[in-house]
């Protein structure tokens, strides 16, 4: 085909064939920049360190990504588009996402996910399948495939050093929170890992079926090295990789892992893994022996590898069991699209089982089920989970001709890479590195594999064409759509710069500084930095949190050091101090409020304004039912939550209506049968009613579960010997003993004051109605055991 250019009467020549290459350099160029900074970049300027400065990287290149897509459309004068087979399952996806945002009940939520975690709401998955499109589209030659893995491969290496220094306890990055061992680049050592087990393949099947000159998959031809030196160089790659999974992968990464080892090993001819069986044996046998130090008590202290083993913080997965019992409690009430992208957090306590509360993790609020696919079951419903079943399944079908054929070794590793992909979500939750990656490989694999794959061009007119005029003068005829689309693309990349790195970027940045401020004690400029967030970003419940929360903290810390003090009962606030004081508690409780009607399913935002209620009793007539009301709706959206239930006795408890209180308590011990702080202050509300007999019947519970060798057991066994003592005599003298027996212990009376507001000497700054229709929730019977 001949070159199209145009030339200029003074001479100059503008072929377009090297704009083409021009932007395909770059369009590398960033893609480069996506694996490389994904992985490995944080910042400590966003409230949450990792994954929201790596959804900003993402979002802003891959716009760039797009536009340059749109540039090429322009300059070649039609729209070419590469249909894939996996174009279907993901475009319903993001189809369903978006009809699951607009019924969602949280649409910010929905949108922004449940910050501040990012991945899983509806922005997260719109540039992850926007991704994958640019790159099936663009990227056309193998070699920028192999470049991209290289360097990849060249990160892995990155991330095993910097994660096995962590956790070797060698701080290297002058931050604070890179000191923990569990530290790594990329925020959990589940993704660190992950990233491993889909490397895993590239270095093995290099090693396997490698020529000698090729090293890191397979795939590259830059080393001057013999072959025995690549070996050992992969062999070493392997181990280092092995190593990190072993220390500080989870199970989920292990079994990945396994996959991947076994799956190369099934496609490669025995022939070959013989001949290379030493430098496949030595990562193993590193692996195992590390491993088996790393749980067996050998050697004692001088047991490194135990040692360090038994004070990493190990992550927290919700069980399957409980995880299905939740999605599909939530598939039965919202079937078709779920309840919202980012919403599991609320499925979770809505439907948790009651048995979860006897696991050691029961005071914990999971915003992820057990695998991805029990997570979008519940979040996006059927419709989600066709699509992702029906994403896996084609994809499945296509790697499985590739594993059965010789499509190449780069191929293979790919098909191997995207099952250890599918395997993961099968296995954990996903996260936003595990994603991009995923989507990175099954992009490649559709390149590598163009049998697959075909090219669509599509145009309103004529292709373009060079043409001469009557002069002679030659101009190229351009179709209108790749105009049009350039146009398009270019507005919706700037919308979605100015709502994502202005109202999101932005406003979390000030978020992060009113934090930094309230860690340092410095309550007016975590004031001032929440009020800035807040109006760039009003719709984010988080914020409203956090400033209702700041407004009470200051209102406190005036209460506590000018008001009533044994030294000066009636205290030295003046008339401005009551004014600010009310000025702050009436922001705190409208920005309590506000954060209940923008999330109204987060039963953390009611308990925050029930305890704000709580707290300003002192000086807000009738805050003590609003408190009540809001514990109350706290309850209805986890209704099986102890801690919630013994606030609500504990409320009761300290305005004296101890009927109240003992049902409250009550439900607090029947839902957790081992809550030992609700025995106690069930036993201390029968007592104070008069019922010794209960009170000592619940003390004994209280001493039951207690380790007898801590200082709790010796407070609670004192309580109950002084109870059987007052039974026998009823002396009122005893019983004021044992009421000071109770100070000095771990063990917490609901009823007691928390903050400087609630003491009633001070004077009524606020005014509230009377509370109608106080949300009581219903009793919780006690369990019934079985034989």
């Amino acid at each position: 085909m001949e070159e199209q250019s145009l030339e200029s009467k003074s001479g100059f020549s503008f072929n377009l064939s090297d704009v083409t290459n021009y932007l395909s350099v770059i369009f590398d160029f960033l893609l480069i920049t996506i694996i490389v900074l994904i992985p490995l970049f944080f910042w400590n300027q966003t409230s949450e360190f990792f994954e929201t400065p790596k959804f900003l990287i993402l979002t802003i290149l891959a716009g760039v990504m797009l536009i340059i897509w749109a540039i090429r459309c322009v300059v070649s004068g039609k729209v070419t588009l590469t249909k894939t087979p996996l174009d279907l399952p993901l475009l319903l996806f993001l189809v369903v996402l978006i009809i699951s945002t607009i019924f969602a009940q949280s649409k910010t939520i929905a949108l922004f996910g449940n910050l501040p975690r990012i991945n899983g709401g509806l922005l997260t998955f719109v540039v992850y399948i926007l991704l994958y499109f640019i790159i099936v589209s663009n990227v056309k030659k193998i070699d920028t495939v192999k470049q991209v893995i290289n360097i990849l491969l060249g990160v892995g290496i990155l991330l095993s050093i910097l994660s096995l220094l962590a956790y070797a306890g060698i701080k290297i990055i002058p931050l604070d929170f890179a000191g923990s061992l569990n530290f790594t680049p990329t925020g959990s050592n589940f993704s660190t890992t992950a990233i491993l087990a889909l490397l895993l393949p590239f270095p093995l099947i290099s090693l396997i079926s490698g020529k000698g000159q090729d090293i890191l998959g397979g795939i590259s031809n830059e080393f001057s090295l013999n072959a025995i030196s690549q070996k050992i160089i992969i062999s070493l790659i392997l181990a280092l990789f092995a190593i990190t999974i072993v220390l500080t992968g989870t199970l989920a990464t292990y079994i990945a892992a396994v996959a991947a080892i076994i799956l190369v090993l099934v496609t490669n001819p025995p022939i070959s893994i013989q001949k290379n069986i030493i430098f496949l044996v030595v990562p193993v046998i590193l692996s195992v022996v590390i491993l088996f130090a790393s749980y067996v008590p050998i050697g004692g202290s001088n047991n490194f590898f135990y040692t360090q083993a038994q004070n990493f913080p190990k992550e927290i997965q919700l069980p399957f069991q409980m995880s299905w019992k939740i999605s599909i409690s939530a598939f039965r009430d919202n079937p078709f699209w779920g309840t919202g992208p980012g919403t599991y957090l609320f499925n979770f306590t809505n439907y948790k089982p009651v048995e979860f509360n006897a696991t050691k993790f029961w005071n914990i609020r999971f915003d992820q089920s057990f695998n991805e696919y029990l997570q979008i079951l519940g979040t996006l419903g059927a419709l989600g989970l066709i699509a992702l079943l029906l994403l896996t399944a084609i994809f499945l079908s296509s790697a499985f001709k590739s594993l059965t054929s010789a499509q190449g070794s780069l191929s293979l590793s790919l098909a191997i890479a995207c099952i250890v992909f599918f395997v993961l979500l099968f296995l954990h939750a996903s996260t936003l590195i595990l994603w991009v990656l995923g989507i990175i490989f099954l992009a490649f694999f559709m390149i590598i594999n163009k049998q697959l794959t075909h090219q669509v061009h599509l145009g309103l007119t004529s292709p373009s064409e060079r043409k001469i005029d009557a002069n002679g003068e030659t101009f190229v005829q351009f179709d209108i759509l790749p105009m049009i689309i350039l146009v398009a693309v270019v507005a919706f990349v700037g919308v979605g710069f100015y709502f994502i790195t202005y109202k999101f970027a932005l406003a979390d940045y000030h978020h992060r500084q009113a934090l930094n401020s309230a860690s340092k004690g410095q309550l007016l400029n975590a004031y001032n930095s929440l009020i800035t967030a807040e109006q760039i970003n009003p719709d984010i419940d988080l914020y409203r949190v956090d400033l209702a929360q700041t407004n009470f903290a200051m209102a406190n810390l005036i209460a506590s050091s000018k008001g009533p003090t044994e030294a000066s009962p009636s205290g030295s606030l003046t008339d401005e101090d009551k004014t600010t004081i009310q000025q702050l508690l009436s922001q705190a409780i409208s920005e309590g409020r506000n954060a209940t009607v923008l999330s109204p399913r987060n039963s953390a935002n009611w308990e925050v304004l029930g305890s704000i209620y709580r707290q300003i009793s002192g000086v807000a007539q009738n805050a003590l039912s609003f408190s009540l009301d809001s514990y109350g709706r706290a309850i209805q959206n986890d209704p099986l939550n102890p801690g919630l239930r013994l606030a609500v006795g504990g409320i009761y408890y300290s305005a004296k209506s101890y009927d109240m209180a003992i049902r409250f308590f009550g439900d607090a011990v029947n839902l957790k049968p081992d809550y030992a702080n609700a025995y106690f202050n069930l036993a201390v509300a029968y007592k104070d009613k008069g019922d010794l007999v209960s009170a000592a019947s619940a003390t004994q519970q209280v001493v039951s579960l207690l380790d007898q060798n801590s200082e709790d057991y010796k407070v609670a066994n004192q309580f109950l010997e002084d109870l059987k003592t007052q039974i026998a005599s009823e002396s009122a003298k005893q019983q004021a003993e044992a009421a000071e027996a109770q100070q000095g212990t771990n063990l917490q009376t609901e009823g007691n004051k928390t903050s400087a507001l609630q003491e009633k000497n001070l004077p009524k700054v606020l005014d509230l109605p009377k509370a109608e229709n106080i949300s009581t929730p219903a009793a919780i019977k006690k369990p019934t055991s079985t034989q």
